[in-house]
């Protein structure tokens, strides 16, 4: 386990050391067990901690227009993972200590590993295939642990995402990166527990709060909020889904021109929109938002 040597406890922030089978605090002496070829460096449930914010509301500011690293990575995909993702990581030179926030079954592991050749650690607050189990809200690493970070969908899940993207920053090396999705225009899904849904603002207040320069945000390719209305599972009736599907290829067919009826007026009717208009416009009703972001050096 290549982690070893930097873990903290959770609690008291203390290091963590040892043998892999008698792993302890050297503050608070609490022991961390090794199940399975995994670690528990869960929080204790009557642990606190606190996160400073401003008081007054900043202006989200978002980055300028630029095209994601499409295409970088050309390697095999699997359920759960994001080509896009994957690219900007493409993109970057030499070997990194890769942290997958919120891995799920770590369907990135091997594609990050075999792939791409960088070191892999994944997290989750419950599951079989995360290297390490811990609450993200009090991650049990040192600071500035990591070259890279890498997420899919998991701030939704997230009661307190402030204090969670400030602990993402606190592991992050200066210079590196944090890319990934949040879920915005889809729909609560009971047995999946989410709380917060945050808009392009919302995603970009998140990180400039936590220290760090949001340098790209996208609508995710091919998910807008009808894609997301039609596939998560709900209420949603069959017949209502199979519109819903073909209602969002529409409005990617013709949501490049400008077809609204006071374009007439303007002269502007069936012109291209310009590539940033049509990002707003994307963003503004898109499933899921992609970011990337870095840790000023």
């Amino acid at each position: 386990m290549w982690f070893l040597d930097i873990l903290r406890c959770p609690d008291c922030g203390h290091d963590v050391g040892g043998a892999q089978e008698a792993l302890r605090c050297s503050g608070c002496q609490r022991s961390f067990p090794l199940r399975h070829g995994q670690l528990d460096l869960r929080a204790s449930p009557s642990g606190s901690a606190t996160v400073t914010l401003r008081a007054a509301p900043s202006t989200a500011v978002w980055p300028p227009e630029s095209a994601p690293p499409d295409g970088a990575y050309r390697g095999p995909l699997r359920e759960r993972t994001n080509a896009r993702h994957l690219s900007i990581l493409a993109t970057r030179e030499g070997r990194l200590d890769v942290l997958d926030w919120g891995c799920g079954s770590a369907q990135y592991r091997p594609l990050v590993q075999d792939e791409l050749g960088h070191r892999y650690l994944g997290i989750d607050i419950a599951g079989d295939d995360a290297d390490v189990l811990a609450d993200a809200h009090r991650l049990p690493f040192q600071s500035a642990a990591f070259d890279h970070a890498i997420t899919n969908a998991v701030l939704a899940h997230l009661t307190n995402p402030f204090l969670a993207v400030a602990e993402l920053a606190r592991v992050l090396k200066p210079g590196g990166v944090f890319s990934g999705s949040a879920a915005f225009l889809e729909p609560y899904c009971p047995s999946w527990r989410t709380y917060f849904h945050p808009s392009p603002d919302g995603i970009v207040h998140l990180l400039t709060t936590a220290g760090l320069r949001v340098d790209g945000l996208w609508a995710q390719e091919g998910w807008t909020v009808f894609d997301s209305l039609a596939a998560i599972p709900g209420p949603i009736s069959g017949p209502t889904r199979w519109v819903l599907r073909r209602l969002s290829v529409l409005e990617r067919a013709v949501g490049r021109r400008r077809l609204h009826p006071r374009n007439i007026a303007r002269g502007g009717w069936l012109r291209a929109k310009q590539p940033e208009e049509i990002r707003r416009e994307l963003l503004a009703i898109t499933g899921q938002v992609d970011f990337l972001a870095s840790k000023p050096g």
